[in-house]
């Protein structure tokens, strides 16, 4: 498996990010349209996508949410290639890129039917945020998680 850092336009990401939405629509219905403008690709800061034997298989993606904390989005992977670590190993390049560009807290909403995502944020250090942020603050259909990225030094 080899991951590449991309550009917003990058047209694996794009397509990912397609496939991404057409998920949740098909879990979530009309109600996914009220969560779409959150999940452009517009003002990314970093983006990976993961390939195997030459074809884009996962993306993440992350955006600034605030002088100091990054906003982890876009994760998917496609069916075919689920449980293979794929996700952990995208995360934990955006966490490393979100740190080295001054971001010292990363947080994630996620929808509250996405049992394994849930699972994957707290395997990787994540922790529950149940007041949610920014646009999910309240909100009854997500599932928010923050982490610390940095190492403890001030940039």
């Amino acid at each position: 498996m080899e991951i590449r850092f991309v550009e917003q336009d990058d047209r694996a990401l794009a397509q990912l990010s397609q496939e991404l939405d057409s998920f949740f629509f098909d879990l979530l219905g009309a109600v996914y349209l009220e969560y779409q403008p959150h999940n452009t690709l517009s003002g990314l800061a970093g983006g990976v996508v993961a390939y195997e034997a030459g074809e884009a298989v996962g993306c993440a993606c992350w955006k600034p949410f605030d002088a100091v904390t990054a906003e982890l989005k876009r994760v998917y992977v496609r069916p075919e290639q689920r449980r293979s670590g794929t996700a952990r190993r995208m995360v934990a390049q955006i966490e490393q890129h979100a740190a080295a560009s001054g971001c010292h807290r990363m947080v994630i909403e996620t929808a509250k039917e996405l049992d394994g995502a849930a699972a994957l944020y707290l395997r990787q250090g994540y922790r529950p945020l149940p007041e949610g942020f920014g646009p999910y603050i309240g909100d009854s259909g997500s599932l928010c998680f923050e982490k610390e990225i940095s190492d403890g030094t001030m940039r």
